[in-house]
């Protein structure tokens, strides 16, 4: 409201008969403007260098502690653009709004919207020093020995927290290894038909593992004995002698089987070696083999690994998978995601890894929220992504705040106030409204200039069997002590009010009021014990009393007025003057 006060000098005019003259004198006009404005103001990235440089501010914050603390956090509030924990908006906003707007008056008020650096959630710390592994060749053949395969299985995962007590076995309880390794969701062949290891000559002769059984395919080299069939199966550059060749009755299959020059065979066998050291195959095994001029058959398929990425944890019990109740899911970037940003490192995670996400949660549900472990600049770290039903927003620590400051004498942080909508006369504000049963009816609520938010199920001469909610926006109680919600009211025509309308409080409200969780806030009592509730004779508005939030402290909740009515009666219903704030506590 803006007033303007005239005062007016009274004009005096004298005559000096003996001179025939007058004197006028001037006409001077004193002028008080009382301006008094309730207002809303957002914090510009400017002005946080603004607030930080101030001399007043300055000042001010050398004076809270000798080492200047204060003062080297004001400073990263023009750099950060972000008030923090030491530098508050209450302590440093009201001398940025004096210098803005000196013109207004005493009885002036102002929301400021800023950013506040709150740090990352807690429990990355957990991530300091998490080290991101691939598995290597050797690091399999201590799951599989000689037989080669490069990826666990079903049948070989579960050896997974021993590989990593060996392969880490200096790590303390508490390290986190982000673990890249290949799974097949099959068994080797060799394993399906209870044979075997299935390899090549090169990976045998590698290997060297005498006595083990393989089973090998080639094509038919030197012959060195078409009876007893002795010769060299060759593959690609690698050939290996094999030391007779029967079937599984230990009879010669050689002519049997036609078996010439150039066919490909497979054959099991034993490693062994001569006593020079020439490498060989013994109690050898006819298998297959498709004669030089015939088209090759296709071989079986074998399991084909897939690159996974975990986030394991060293605990008292062992390696184990991390999890954390506070988020839906912890998940290590995997090595494909690198490869499509052609980086071993992510330079972008917001980008990056909103990607992924969206790939990976197609059917992500709001204020869902993930931990993903990747590699980053400095090595490995963790962020946590908040899924606002559009984007996997990154957790970065900055937070949007509201604060409310009032001009006394002077500007100062009404910081007892967490949420204001007087309704009447500012419209509906934040709040949203739901309906989950309207009966035939356009809406139940609606906002009404003459009496604020209004709830009504009658119409037509007619009650109607509803249900609607009017919710709030989020409201932070952070470092809340008593806090408490009082708003006025007013109805009539309830057959039971305390009953059919009623307040509600969640902490995980995201959008929709039939997929989180509530709590009916009970209504205050009267002296006699009966609900602090308008009777319904008239429409007079009552307020509801101071209504506790206590149980809500450092959360953000959202509250919610449910109306409800029946083919018999319908309530009017009206609200005006909503307030969460800090209720003093007696010292």
């Amino acid at each position: 409201m803006k007033k303007s006060i005239f005062f007016l000098s009274a004009l005096s005019l004298a005559l000096v008969s003996c001179e025939d003259y007058y004197v006028e004198k001037q006409m001077k006009h004193t002028t008080v403007i009382e301006d008094v404005r309730a207002f809303e103001y957002t914090l510009e990235a400017g002005d946080y260098a603004t607030i930080a440089k101030n001399a007043s501010n300055v000042e001010m914050a050398l004076a809270q502690d000798d080492d200047s603390v204060t003062y080297k956090a004001l400073q990263q509030v023009a750099k950060e653009k972000a008030f923090n924990e030491i530098a508050t908006a209450d302590m440093f906003v009201p001398v940025f709004i004096a210098n803005k707007f000196p013109q207004l008056s005493e009885g002036s008020s102002c929301y400021v919207t800023y950013t506040q650096n709150e740090g990352k959630p807690g429990y990355l710390v957990d991530f300091q020093g998490a080290t991101s592994y691939t598995m290597t060749a050797d690091d399999y053949k201590s799951i599989w020995g000689a037989r080669g395969a490069e990826y666990f299985t079903p049948s070989t995962i579960d050896q997974l927290p021993a590989f990593m007590s060996a392969r880490f076995s200096t790590f303390e309880e508490g390290h986190i290894v982000v673990l890249t390794y290949n799974y097949a969701d099959s068994e080797p062949d060799s394993l399906i038909y209870d044979l075997p290891y299935i390899c090549t000559v090169g990976q045998l002769l590698a290997s060297r593992e005498i006595g083990v059984e393989h089973q090998l395919s080639g094509t038919v080299g030197t012959i060195k004995s078409n009876i007893y069939g002795r010769f060299y199966l060759v593959d690609g550059t690698d050939s290996i002698y094999v030391y007779g060749l029967t079937d599984e009755a230990g009879q010669k299959v050689w002519k049997d089987k036609n078996i010439q020059l150039g066919d490909a065979i497979t054959v099991k066998g034993k490693y062994s070696e001569t006593a020079e050291g020439e490498p060989r195959l013994i109690d050898n095994i006819y298998v297959s083999h498709t004669p030089a001029n015939a088209p090759l058959r296709r071989a079986a398929k074998s399991a084909r690994p897939a690159t996974l990425t975990r986030v394991m944890i060293l605990t008292a019990e062992g390696w184990t998978e991390y999890t954390n109740e506070a988020v839906t899911a912890t998940i290590g970037l995997p090595v494909a995601v690198y490869d499509q940003i052609g980086s071993t490192s992510v330079a972008d995670p917001q980008k990056t890894i909103d990607i992924y996400l969206h790939q990976a949660f197609p059917y992500a549900n709001a204020d869902e929220q993930y931990i993903v472990a990747y590699r980053g600049k400095s090595g490995t770290t963790a962020d946590v992504f908040l899924f606002d039903g559009t984007t996997f927003v990154m957790n970065t620590g900055f937070v949007e705040e509201v604060m409310s400051f009032l001009l006394k004498k002077s500007w100062e942080a009404d910081i007892s106030t967490y949420y204001s909508e007087p309704f009447l006369g500012h419209g509906q504000g934040d709040f949203v409204i739901q309906n989950i049963a309207l009966d035939g009816l356009n809406y139940v609520w609606l906002y009404s200039a003459l009496y604020g938010m209004k709830a009504s199920a009658y119409a037509s001469n007619t009650n109607h069997a509803t249900e609607a909610w009017l919710i709030s926006p989020g409201i932070r109680l952070k470092k809340a002590v008593n806090p408490a919600l009082i708003f006025d009211q007013t109805q009539r025509y309830a057959a039971n009010f305390a009953e059919e309308c009623t307040v509600w409080v969640s902490t995980d409200y995201a959008g929709d009021v039939t997929t989180c969780s509530w709590t009916q806030l009970p209504w205050l009592k009267k002296e006699d014990g009966t609900p602090n509730v308008p009777d319904g004779a008239n429409w007079t508005f009552i307020s509801s009393g101071e209504m506790p939030l206590t149980d809500y402290i450092d959360q953000t909740i959202y509250i919610a007025f449910k109306y409800t009515s029946s083919a018999t009666a319908s309530a009017t219903w009206e609200i005006q003057n909503f307030l969460v704030h800090e209720i003093p506590t007696e010292e």
